[in-house]
């Protein structure tokens, strides 16, 4: 008992100091540190008016809410009339508490396989972790994630451990199930926690009552089915811009040496206290840190604790999960720390290895291991105060950029206005306005083209109504990479801080007369028949036109100018590969950017035969197709010479009529 009076009254301390520390910061406005946080908000709202999926009011509904429950749990806030800046206190209140409870979980899992003086430091790693103080100031769901993500496994090693057909068993059983469901509608990782029980259900109970491992995978795929069912959609828009496994220009090679240099990153950098960890991890901490895990399976070994050490095992392997994300070093590492608190117990059990290395030596000396756990847990404590001021000025940043930009749009904007954004959160909540996210995260079916490129999105905003299209965009412009479509600047947020995504955002009325200017030939052709087009970039079109991407990148994937005309493309292509319906006689034209004069050799259907792209920008040789070329829909094949050559368009037209 005086152990968890320890435990609030430590967290009651931090609390009051980080948010106490914020508000010094923020002139005592409650913020958040991450735009994210807004989205939670946001959709917390839809929540409270019972539109769940409905981002902002006349959009459409979208899978864009990575976590369900906590926006569910921040919901009722909104039916007190806790609006405004006024519902951080509830997700800071939420979130404190739940960093007790982690700590306190944190405790109980490391009982049987760790003494209990090293089971203390453990639990005061968790306190002290400035990774962890920090996300439970974020507003974010991240700390009540690795509550129920911890509390999962501990009551599964809890369930294994009691005998077959005790009371204790079955009420743990629904325990199980309840944390099945509750861990994934927290975050989508949890599916792992949803699975890792079902596994255990159809273990011990050796295909007898199969219903509880049915149920649990149940809860597995519950988002996936309440997502589906609310959008239509059965894919997160998250998975489909951060997912490595999604990524258009990754092949499988290529996707697995992403994720282990995503692993070599985490052992060798962030673990060692390095660059994006620096301010929360001591320096030179790799070497336990990769020690860690196997100190835990030897430790567990020789205590005869398997299945609580192979559950510790698992939950810190949680950790490997964003290995598989296009990157998960984005807002101070907030994917990773919440498995952090499995690898404190593992990182226990390497000081109780140590400790009976010590006794071995001289008997007595095994209150080394508690010592070292101490130590440890002090060591994390002296980056502390770092981690208080980083989140302290995060919040700033976020409260004088995107929630100040928000705030002017709410005054300035009308309210039929439609902002475009890539930072979603702030912009949204302040501004209450329909918003047209560019990054797809909260706006249905423009995830897709984000994760193309600049030249993809440029392509899709030209098949999409005038009606949908923001009238406004508040954007980084470097983000945005369509400066084509801005009007003049309306005004603009600088702030300096690395938990921004740029330095400067700005506000700017839309421009679309630029939009569809470049559809056509700069040599229209108007008495030609036009046969087929594949506009390269649109994402359409290439796959109506089955384009193979080869070698492409999404830094290849380009909007490029010519004076008043604007042009999705692909940079430096050197093999096209596409299928195109042409006729004997007829005439294919490429428009192209060429650096140099580079010949073409161009093969349709059977026929072979040479163009060459003079140097300079929009470039549109026309070729005269041969007569023996089958009229059809043929294959085509385009290869260049050297560096290639930048594809914007293809067009094929009829032979003339006599």
């Amino acid at each position: 008992m005086r152990q968890r009076w320890l435990v609030w009254v430590a967290v009651a301390v931090a609390a009051w100091v980080t948010i106490g520390t914020i508000l010094t910061y923020t002139d005592g406005e409650p913020s958040v540190p991450l735009d994210d946080a807004y989205i939670h908000f946001q959709f917390a709202r839809g929540f409270a008016r019972f539109e769940p999926f409905v981002y902002t009011t006349g959009s459409d509904p979208v899978a864009g809410a990575t976590s369900l429950l906590w926006p569910a749990m921040l919901a009722p806030l909104f039916w007190l009339n806790i609006a405004g800046t006024n519902v951080i206190w509830g997700a800071w209140l939420l979130g404190f508490v739940c960093l007790g409870l982690l700590a306190l979980e944190t405790y109980a899992i490391s009982e049987r396989l760790l003494s209990p003086l090293v089971g203390l430091g453990v639990s005061a790693m968790v306190l002290s972790f400035g990774g962890l103080t920090w996300l439970a100031a974020s507003g974010m769901e991240a700390v009540p994630f690795a509550w129920l993500w911890l509390r999962s496994y501990r009551r599964l090693a809890e369930w294994w451990e009691t005998p077959s057909g005790m009371e204790l068993e079955g009420r743990l059983a629904w325990e199980l199930v309840l944390l099945s469901a509750a861990t994934p509608l927290m975050r989508p990782e949890g599916a792992l926690a949803s699975v890792s029980v079902a596994l255990a259900f159809a273990l011990k109970r050796q295909g007898k009552r199969p219903g509880w491992a049915a149920l649990a995978l149940l809860g597995a795929a519950l988002p996936v089915l309440v997502i589906g069912i609310g959008t239509g959609s059965f894919s997160s828009t998250t998975t489909q811009v951060k997912w490595l496994v999604g990524n258009p220009y990754l092949s499988t090679g290529e996707v697995g040496a992403r994720v282990l240099a995503n692993l070599r990153l985490l052992y060798g950098t962030l673990l060692n206290g390095e660059l994006w960890s620096a301010s929360v991890v001591p320096t030179g901490g790799s070497f336990v840190g990769a020690l860690a895990l196997p100190a835990l399976c030897w430790h567990a070994h020789r205590r005869r604790c398997y299945v609580r050490g192979a559950v510790v095992l698992v939950a810190a392997l949680g950790m490997w999960i964003p290995a598989t994300y296009d990157s998960f070093l984005w807002n101070r590492l907030r994917y990773l720390w919440p498995f952090a608190p499995a690898w404190f117990v593992a990182i226990g059990a390497f000081c109780e290895l140590i400790g009976d290395a010590c006794e071995r030596i001289r008997p007595g000396w095994g209150g080394v291991r508690a010592l070292l756990a101490g130590a440890i847990a002090g060591a994390f404590a002296t980056k502390m105060p770092f981690a208080i001021d980083d989140v302290a000025e995060s919040a700033q940043a976020i409260r004088a950029q995107q929630a100040s930009l928000g705030r002017w749009a709410h005054q300035r904007l009308q309210q039929n206005a439609v902002i475009g954004v890539n930072d979603t959160g702030a912009i949204a909540y302040f501004s209450e306005r329909r918003t047209f996210d560019v990054v797809g995260l909260t706006t249905r079916g423009e995830a897709e083209h984000w994760v193309a490129g600049p030249g993809s999105r440029f392509e899709h905003y030209q098949r999409l109504p005038r009606r949908v299209l923001p009238t406004h965009f508040i954007v980084y412009p470097e983000w945005f990479a369509i400066d084509g479509l801005l009007g003049p600047p309306l005004t603009e947020r600088r702030v300096h801080a690395s938990i921004l995504g740029g330095e400067t955002m700005v506000a700017y009325p839309a421009d679309y007369s630029m939009l569809s200017a470049g559809e056509r030939p700069l040599d229209a052709r108007d008495t030609a028949q036009l046969l087929d087009t594949l506009d390269v970039a649109d994402l359409v079109s290439e796959r109506e036109h089955a384009y193979e991407l080869f070698e492409a990148t999404v830094a290849e994937n380009q909007v490029f100018r010519y004076g008043e005309l604007l042009d999705g493309g692909r940079a430096s292509r050197q093999k096209d590969r596409f299928r195109l319906r042409v006729q004997a006689g007829g005439t294919l034209v490429v428009r192209a950017n060429a650096r140099a004069s580079t010949p073409l050799r161009v093969k349709v259907g059977e026929q072979a035969t040479f163009q060459t792209v003079a140097p300079g920008a929009w470039q549109e040789p026309a070729l005269r197709l041969p007569a023996s070329v089958a009229s059809g829909t043929v294959w085509v094949e385009v290869e260049a010479d050297g560096e290639g050559v930048d594809i914007l368009h293809y067009w094929s037209y009829a032979a003339p009529k006599n």
